[in-house]
C-alpha cells in the first residue's frame, strides 16, 4: 500500500488540489513528508521480503539460520551507511535525496568468487542481494561444483541483480574468433548450389558444442522394412 501510494505521488497531490484540500496538499507535498514517505517503503518492503523467505514448504532451519544472519548483516551494512550519509540501502529514499554516488569498484572481483569478497567490492545497488548470496550455504557449494556461467546462471532466478551484473560481464565477446567461425561455417554450408537453403538449423547444429547422441536417436525411428 505504501509502495503504491508513493508510486502515485503525483497524482495524489492533484487529486488533492483539485478537492481544494490546502492543508493536506501543502504538507503531502512537504520535502519532509515525501522523504519520511520513501524511507517508510523502503523498509517495510525489505522486512516483508524477509518475512516471506521465513515461510514456504521447503523451509528448514538452515534456510532460516541463512536468512537471518544476510537480514543482520544488511542492518551492519545500512548502519554503515547512514552514519556516512549514504542512503543506497533504501532506492526510493535514495531517489529522493538525489544522491548519485559514482562507482570506482572493480567489477570483476566478485564475479571470480563472491564468497571471498566483500559488499564494499560490488555496486551499492547490488549489495544487498550479494549478502544473501555470500551467506547461502548452498549456492556457496554449487559454485564448488560448477563453471563460472552455469553457476550465474543457475541463480539469475534468486539474485537477479547481482546475476544480471556478473553475466554482462561473462557474456561479452572477448575476440571476434565466434564470429569468424561461424562465417567460415555459414560459408562451407550454404554454397552456390545450396542458396536458397534456410540454414539456421544447419548453422546451429554445426556450431553447437554438444555432440548429439545419433545412437538414442536412431533407437527411436522404426527402420524401413520390407512389404
Amino acid at each position: 500500500m505504501l509502495g503504491r501510494l508513493y508510486e502515485l505521488r503525483e497524482e495524489v497531490a492533484i487529486f488533492l488540489d483539485s478537492q481544494q484540500k490546502a492543508d493536506f496538499h501543502d504538507n503531502f507535498q512537504s520535502e519532509g513528508f515525501q522523504i519520511t514517505l520513501a524511507y517508510l517503503v523502503d523498509i517495510f518492503e525489505a522486512l516483508n521480503a524477509v518475512n516471506l523467505k521465513l515461510q514456504g514448504k521447503s523451509i528448514n532451519i538452515i534456510t532460516h539460520h541463512d536468512t537471518i544472519r544476510a537480514f543482520m548483516a544488511k542492518l551492519d551494512l545500512w548502519k554503515c551507511r547512514v552514519q556516512q550519509g549514504n542512503a543506497a540501502s533504501f532506492r526510493n529514499l535514495d531517489s529522493a535525496l538525489a544522491d548519485n554516488i559514482d562507482d570506482r569498484r572493480e567489477a570483476w572481483k566478485f564475479i571470480r568468487n563472491p564468497f571471498q569478497c566483500e559488499e564494499a567490492d560490488v555496486a551499492d545497488e547490488v549489495q544487498e542481494e550479494f549478502l544473501e548470496l555470500k551467506f547461502n550455504s548452498t549456492a556457496k557449494e554449487d559454485f564448488k561444483d560448477v563453471d563460472l556461467e552455469t553457476f550465474w546462471v543457475k541463480y539469475l532466478p534468486v539474485y537477479p541483480l547481482i546475476s544480471h551484473q556478473a553475466l554482462r560481464i561473462l557474456t561479452l565477446f572477448g575476440s571476434t574468433y565466434l564470429c569468424e567461425t561461424a562465417f567460415s561455417t555459414l560459408v562451407a554450408i550454404e554454397t552456390k548450389y545450396r542458396n536458397r537453403l534456410n540454414v539456421e538449423g544447419d548453422l546451429r547444429c554445426a556450431l553447437s558444442s554438444i555432440r548429439p547422441r545419433i545412437q538414442d536417436l536412431v533407437a527411436k525411428k522404426q527402420c524401413q522394412i520390407s512389404h
